[in-house]
């Protein structure tokens, strides 16, 4: 059962909306080729002998060795497993923002309120830490172990070893920049700070701090990036340019900043407090955003262009020395799968190639016919309005998917200011140890054709179905809050495709819309995995693509993909590669077990929880064993 609440918020997210460029336009079958040779970089940038750099790509075994069973067994162990993911926890939450959107109860969780700050940047590897968690973990038990523990057990476990092999190496720390112009801090700062909650004299106090502290915050993120320079790993001047005009943008909003209104209802609205007080509150922000936000946003982009002409070459994270195994840890982790980078590869590239060819059997008659052309054109999958579609499709999916927790939801709408370039829809897990806070976040005014499919990514049964599922189906935090985002956006991504049944006539236009949908996804894996792993300029990938759709497609038509993958590599993994192998996983499950209902063999995977894919291949298994 769920409650639907609906209020409007003056919010921003300048994140914009980087995947609905992956689904734009409509694509053209066409034949296939071979993808084109990889392109060696030749790499002309000097990089500092100060730092250790990985001299291959590991192999599992060498990341995830094994070892002896542990002996602690019973109470001890589960005692001990909760107290390792408590450690863990407050290890890695030091943001005083992040701590507070994630908990609306921190103090439940050990969480010190009275620490107010954006935490610290980090590049030395905390190795006595590191070290300490797996060695409490090895001295478990496993077999002991009840199921959701097991399941915790293998993921954490899993993810510390991935952790301390990055630690070996100090060049780990620089390959990535903070900043990139899409997905990185200053593109969501002011939607973080509009959510935070301001509800106490107490908070309103801290969230003053927060602005505050983001003169040392910001200041720190721009000494490592200058410091990245200086070791060799310079960014393309195409990038820091697009870097510092996202900051210009928030520069721009120094005189008429949402956040200045929302602040002073919020305090208005605060219990018991003196009109002193809210005086004094209202004053203090506007002060301190004009006089210090908004000059660091300043600084910040004169201090990014600054780094413009420092050499950085153009081309993919391969580029780095040791950067293709950088980058192969990266994408274990974002694809949520241990599967090796040509196989990854290999199989996104067989994938949107099954996809062509499906897509080939129908469109000629699509093209073909002038009614069914326009209803491919102009289909409309939903209503125009987000509460319509997430309440219909609430009702759709029971038949299909397990019942859920009681939670609720809130729609937010954007302002006026983000209309012209934010998605449809997004959303936001907020206050995770509860289910009432559930956050979607619409653009009412840049709905399309697939509104309703993008309800189906964003509710249900997609990120905030799986969210409030897998809450209520463990015991550990740990599985809910780490980002584990390969497996989050193939669910979605699954989902989106999966609920296509609920919209629209059975046929061929809804067909081929669904394949253009699926196309787009892989499609973004396949560009990041040839500029960061094999080297591809975009000259190549606009070649690959030229082949794959039959026609010329210049290497100026796929600059901004190209720049989105090697400002942020990685990015078009977690949604390729995730729903390639959640597809996969599940596919075989129906195939495997004729017998199973749809809602079964979905309960089954959800409950495997999100661990990697290759650990819910086998839980899957023993969920569905008797079926």
């Amino acid at each position: 059962m769920k409650k639907v609440k609906t209020k409007t918020l003056c919010t921003l997210l300048a994140a914009a909306s980087v995947m609905t460029a992956a689904g734009c336009s409509k694509k053209e079958t066409a034949g296939t080729t071979e993808a084109p040779e990889e392109t060696t970089v030749f790499a002309t940038q000097k990089f500092s002998d100060e730092l250790t750099y990985p001299d291959h790509i590991a192999d599992y075994s060498e990341i995830h060795p094994g070892h002896e069973p542990g002996s602690v067994k019973g109470e001890e162990a589960k005692t001990l497993l909760n107290e390792v993911e408590m450690d863990v926890l407050h290890h890695s939450l030091d943001n005083y923002a992040d701590i507070t959107i994630l908990f609306a109860d921190p103090e439940k969780f050990g969480f010190d309120s009275t620490d107010v700050s954006w935490g610290q940047i980090k590049t030395e590897p905390d190795t006595e830490h590191i070290d300490s968690v797996l060695d409490r973990l090895y001295s478990i038990d496993y077999e002991d172990l009840d199921t959701d523990d097991r399941i915790f057990y293998d993921r954490i476990v899993y993810d510390y070893e991935e952790t301390k092999y990055a630690s070996q190496y100090s060049a780990f720390s620089y390959y990535d920049s903070i900043l990139n112009p899409f997905t990185s801090l200053q593109s969501n700062l002011l939607f973080v700070l509009d959510i935070m909650n301001v509800t106490t004299l107490e908070e309103a106090e801290n969230y003053i701090l927060m602005l505050k502290d983001l003169d040392r915050y910001l200041d720190d993120i721009l000494a490592y990036e200058e410091k990245r320079v200086e070791l060799g790993f310079a960014s393309q001047d195409e990038i820091y340019e697009q870097i510092a005009v996202s900051f210009d943008g928030l520069v721009a909003q120094k005189d008429n900043c949402f956040l200045y209104d929302s602040f002073e209802k919020k305090v208005n609205a605060i219990e018991g407090i003196s009109d002193a007080d809210k005086e004094r509150l209202i004053k203090e922000n506007e002060d301190t955003m004009k006089n210090i936000v908004f000059p660091e946003f300043e600084e910040c982009a004169a201090r990014i262009r600054a780094l413009k002409g420092s050499g950085g070459l153009d081309g993919g994270i391969c580029r780095f020395p040791g950067g293709d195994a950088y980058y192969a840890q990266k994408v274990r982790i974002l694809s949520n799968s241990s599967k090796t980078m040509e196989e990854n590869f290999t199989a996104a590239d067989n994938k949107i190639r099954q996809i062509k060819a499906d897509a080939r059997v129908i469109a000629p008659d699509v093209v073909g016919d002038e009614e069914l052309k326009d209803q491919y054109i102009n289909h409309k999958y939903g209503s125009d309005q987000p509460e319509e579609n997430v309440e219909m499709l609430y009702g759709l999916i029971k038949d299909d998917f397990p019942e859920l927790h009681e939670h609720s939801y809130y729609f937010l709408d954007v302002p006026d200011e983000l209309k012209d370039s934010f998605s449809p829809a997004a959303f936001l897990g907020y206050h995770l140890d509860e289910y009432d806070s559930n956050l979607l976040i619409t653009n009412r005014s840049n709905v399309n054709g697939n509104f309703g499919i993008t309800c189906a990514h964003e509710a249900y049964p997609g990120h905030m179905y799986q969210s409030v599922y897998t809450r209520s189906a463990t015991s550990h935090p740990y599985m809910y809050i780490s980002t584990v985002i390969g497996y989050k956006e193939g669910w979605a991504v699954y989902c989106e495709q999966y609920a296509f049944k609920y919209f629209g006539e059975e046929g061929s236009v809804r067909d081929l819309v669904k394949y253009d949908d699926a196309f787009n996804v892989v499609l973004w894996a396949i560009i990041d995995y040839g500029v960061n792993y094999k080297g591809w300029t975009a000259k190549d990938f606009a070649s690959w693509y030229s082949d794959l759709q039959g026609t010329v497609i210049t290497e100026n038509a796929v600059k901004t993909m190209y720049y989105i993958v090697v400002a942020d590599p990685g990015y078009g993994v977690k949604y390729g590669s995730g729903y390639i192998r959640t597809d996969e996983i599940l596919s075989n499950a129906f195939a495997n077990h004729p017998d199973a209902t749809a809602k079964e063999i979905h309960q089954a995977y959800l409950d495997c929880l999100p661990g990697t894919y290759e650990q819910i291949e086998v839980n899957l298994e023993k969920n569905l064993a008797g079926k």
